[in-house]
């Protein structure tokens, strides 16, 4: 058994159909056939009432966590059998005997079909668990680095630069208003030395290169809307030009922009339309476009979720991200904070695409110890008389 606390699953289709296999574990390597957990009618209506409001009653919010572990329990059972949960059940047994988390990386290829599902509700009956809820089991949709990314090390403060786009002919965007609620929420990061907010005056992608050309960021936050290019058939997110109107961004170009700065590690995606086509929402594919391109990890936050749990979810989030905790542990413990905050399934609509193999995105830089002072001696000067 390897003493590496990675459970890599590889979810694809291929010219036999579905398969899943496990490319690294505790336990070793297994493979087996992936049978899609639901129909595709049944799987359009289950998604669009697990991510859909539920309301104020709280007899729909149960109902929609009952769904969450209905179909959470379909997705577990879909991968985990056979040889893959033998292989499960070895590496999460050593992975608590060392006390260890055991995190989960759901590598999903290109399929539109796997993409869609939401897999960040994996339910394990046998443990009466959702995966993602827990810090010992956390989820990241991952994709492989051609190299290894070492963790930045950073003095602190954190530095977050957020951009709030509200172009003509979308509607009204309540940027100051939305501005001071996140301020309201992570103030006390700044006043402790530990993180930075500062907001992009003018949303232009113009600005945006000017000012990460003026001094290094790490963590780059948008607030905007995403739409659905029919052309390219993929996700782009709306920036406004000099006279405010509407300038897209696809997922691919963006990447490309941020990666050339390597301070910037994090793209938090926090859209406020709730646009998805052929069920995949366009703000998560421009997600994992950015993290293809270089940029090693970025979180996707849908609309759907209500203003109190997302502003619980950014609370956990940069305060774990502000102590340099894991990215993937950050996730797990800001779903449970949505939790707490609101019943029903909406911990589950936040998602974390990444390319490191254990989460670290930061190290806190400390000085080197004083190099000591020399010591002076006395000596004794014996004269004779």
């Amino acid at each position: 058994m390897t003493t590496e606390w990675v459970f890599d699953l590889l979810l694809e289709l291929t010219e036999d159909g579905y398969r899943v296999t496990v490319r690294n574990s505790p336990a070793g390597m297994a493979t087996a056939a992936l049978t899609m957990p639901l129909h595709r009618r049944e799987q359009h209506a289950a998604v669009q009432r697990l991510l859909g409001d539920p309301g104020g009653d709280d007899a729909q919010r149960s109902a929609q966590f009952a769904l969450a572990r209905e179909v959470g329990g379909k997705l577990f059972d879909a991968i985990f059998h056979g040889p893959i949960l033998e292989c499960w059940q070895a590496s999460w047994r050593a992975a608590y005997t060392a006390r260890a988390s055991l995190r989960v990386q759901l590598g999903i290829g290109d399929d539109p079909t796997l993409r869609a599902l939401p897999w960040e509700y994996l339910y394990d009956d046998t443990r009466d668990e959702f995966l993602a809820l827990s810090v010992h089991t956390p989820i990241v949709r991952y994709l492989s680095a051609a190299h290894k990314i070492r963790p930045l090390v950073v003095a602190p403060p954190l530095r977050v630069l957020v951009v709030m786009a509200g172009p003509e002919g979308y509607p009204p965007l309540a940027v100051g208003r939305d501005w001071r609620a996140l301020i309201d929420t992570v103030d006390y990061l700044g006043a402790d030395g530990r993180m930075t907010f500062e907001r992009l005056a003018k949303p232009t992608l113009l600005d945006l290169q000017r000012k990460l050309r003026q001094q290094p960021y790490h963590i780059l936050h948008f607030v905007g809307f995403a739409v659905h290019d029919v052309q390219t058939q993929s996700g782009v997110l709306l920036f406004e030009d000099e006279m405010g109107r509407g300038r897209t961004i696809s997922g691919d170009h963006f990447g490309k922009l941020l990666s050339d700065h390597h301070s910037l590690r994090l793209v938090v995606i926090e859209v406020r339309n709730a646009a998805r086509i052929g069920g995949v929402d366009p703000a998560a594919d421009v997600a994992e476009q950015v993290v293809r391109r270089g940029v090693p990890a970025a979180v996707y936050q849908p609309s759907r979720l209500r203003a109190r749990p997302s502003l619980a979810f950014l609370h956990a989030f940069y305060d774990g991200m502000a102590v340099y905790r894991p990215v993937d542990l950050v996730m797990a413990e800001a779903r449970r904070a949505i939790q707490l905050e609101e019943a029903g399934a909406s911990w589950g609509l936040p998602h974390l695409v990444s390319r490191l193999p254990n989460g670290q995105l930061f190290e806190r830089y400390s000085p080197p110890p004083a190099a000591p002072k020399p010591r002076l001696y006395m000596r004794s000067v014996l004269t004779r008389r």
